[in-house]
């Protein structure tokens, strides 16, 4: 599951549920392990469960939101980057990435990029046609 602003309150309820759980769950077989009556086990592993749910509730959403914060920035960054490398292709109008193009064609010391190889083909047959756009 991919944690967004939408579901970030849900994700941490999740979060800190099952930390909280898993903790009870380990005092509980320490304190079966350690032969302790069945009171103390279970009163034990409902105290750290509880105590876990009070520490966690306020710490985990703050940590989720700015891991979400943090990869939204990143993602647009890299999103900006992306946009600043791609060309259009002069015949279709098409926005590409010089890296995947289909094909290239260097005329009057510029270099042009295409998306398909028709596109090539007809930039190669009049390039004064489309290098003047």
């Amino acid at each position: 599951m991919k944690i967004t602003d939408d579901n970030i309150n849900t994700a941490s309820a999740v979060v800190y549920t099952a930390c909280a759980a898993l903790a009870a769950v380990v005092l509980f077989g320490v304190a079966t392990a350690a032969d302790y009556n069945w009171v103390a086990r279970i009163g034990g592993a409902g105290w750290v469960f509880l105590l876990l749910m009070v520490i966690l509730m306020p710490i985990v959403p703050s940590l989720l939101r700015g891991r979400v914060s943090q990869e939204t920035s990143e993602s647009s960054i890299a999103e900006e980057v992306v946009l600043e490398k791609l060309v259009k292709d002069l015949v279709c109008g098409m926005e590409i990435d010089p890296a995947s193009a289909a094909g290239s064609s260097e005329y009057e010391g510029q270099k042009y990029y295409f998306c398909n190889l028709n596109c090539k083909k007809s930039f190669d047959a009049e390039p004064e046609k489309y290098a003047k756009k």
